[in-house]
């Protein structure tokens, strides 16, 4: 288990420990059953290098009994790599890389009950099994938790349509000295309690902001410091300006719409085209869902977590909600609520961040009255998520004493 004290590395994202092959295959798995739930298609792996071809059947068998224990679609192995499509290949070598060095062979000792133990292992790491919550509206969540519930609260608000394991750092590297909680985007997950997606009756960025309210209420918490990464800075920041209950904020290279009065990056206005056309109706989600198999998809993503970041793309349903949940939040426009916050605010960014233009965060930074802003010297916006010590130490020196120093900060200064 990684060291939650402020400072230490956490696992990267992807990093699977475990002391046999069965362990580190069921924690990659139990990592991917966001994604292996939600995709309602029939999905292929291909077998982990140095599989001979005589253990073929018994390591389908160890993943047959993982999945079940799981309750996700099984997987099937396939011949070779050659004809799998770019979730499943994702997949493949996301549970390479759990196995790593160790011989396939060793998982296929133990049966059913040793699947049974190693997921149960698994899932006794953060983020932990999902806890079933309902929002305002009645739309189903998936909540996690971390952390003793006597220490103070901090709430994760994700990347919208990403799943727990791209936040699930934070989860580890705080619970130590945190009561942690965050949730998965509405509509983009299957529910605890029925297969397929659910129902999404809203997807504007005030529903989204009532669904932090919903965690709190869902997890007894009165009041929070409220984290945003990414898209979700958008969501905090709504939130702080709809309830008291938000303590203070903490903004980590925030994807904001501020109309003409900050930059935006190449990507934010591609993948901002990109959503719109996906929102618009499922058979236009289908056709970009069709370009995003190609294995060539993968070319562009961080290897590690490239089974989390494609999640969003992996089926037309998906495509087609995430192009509305996250269309609401790179259009609706943000200045308004840069008057209605005054919690403590914490805003983190890089000049190296290619994403999100930082540009967005010094205007946010300067425009909000109880706001002070951290440009870090390093790191693009993909490490934001990793939880490094010296991140951490800037989240936890935060919410020890949310005070306002220095209006502009650099690392070091």
């Amino acid at each position: 288990m990684t060291d939650s004290t402020p400072g230490t590395a956490p696992a990267r994202p992807g990093e699977i420990t475990g002391a046999t092959p069965v362990h580190r295959l069921a924690a990659a798995l139990t990592e991917l059953e966001p994604l292996l739930g939600a995709v309602t298609e029939p999905l292929r792996v291909a077998p982990p290098p140095g599989l001979a071809p005589g253990a073929r059947s018994a390591f389908q068998a160890t993943v047959d009994a993982l999945t079940a224990e799981l309750r996700v679609p099984r997987l099937a192995l396939a011949a070779s790599d050659d004809e799998l499509w770019s979730v499943e290949l994702a997949i493949s070598k996301h549970l390479s890389r759990a196995l790593g060095a160790m011989p396939p062979e060793a998982v296929l000792d133990g049966g059913p009950e040793a699947a049974g133990r190693a997921v149960d292992v698994a899932r006794a790491a953060p983020p932990g099994r999902p806890v079933a919550l309902r929002s305002h509206d009645g739309a189903p969540l998936r909540g996690y938790q971390a952390g003793a519930p006597d220490l103070p609260a901090v709430v994760v608000v994700p990347a919208v349509g990403m799943p727990i394991g791209l936040a699930a750092p934070w989860l580890r590297a705080l619970a130590g000295v945190r009561h942690v909680v965050t949730w998965e985007s509405r509509g983009m997950f299957a529910s605890t309690d029925a297969p397929g997606l659910p129902v999404m009756n809203r997807h504007d960025l005030a529903a989204q902001a009532a669904d932090v309210v919903a965690v709190l209420d869902g997890f007894g918490i009165e009041e929070a410091h409220v984290m945003g990464l990414c898209g979700g800075a958008a969501i905090a920041l709504a939130a702080a300006a709809a309830s008291p209950r938000v303590a203070s904020l903490s903004l980590w290279h925030g994807d904001y719409e501020l109309g003409g009065d900050a930059a935006k990056t190449p990507h934010q206005r591609d993948v901002q085209n990109l959503l719109a056309m996906a929102s618009r109706s499922p058979r236009n989600a289908l056709g970009l869902h069709r370009m995003m198999r190609r294995p060539q998809a993968l070319d562009a993503l961080r290897a590690d977590i490239a089974h989390h970041l494609l999640h969003p793309y992996a089926s037309a349903a998906l495509m087609h909600r995430y192009g509305q949940l996250n269309g609401e939040i790179m259009t609706t426009d943000c200045r308004p609520l840069l008057e209605q916050v005054r919690q403590p605010t914490l805003v983190v960014s890089s000049h190296q961040d290619t994403t999100a233009h930082p540009e967005g965060s010094v205007h946010v930074a300067e425009h909000l009255p109880c706001a002070t802003l951290r440009m870090m010297p390093h790191g693009n916006h993909l490490t934001a998520f990793d939880a490094a010590p010296a991140l951490v130490r800037v989240l936890t020196d935060f919410t020890r004493a949310p005070a306002v120093p220095a209006r502009h900060a650099r690392e070091g200064a």
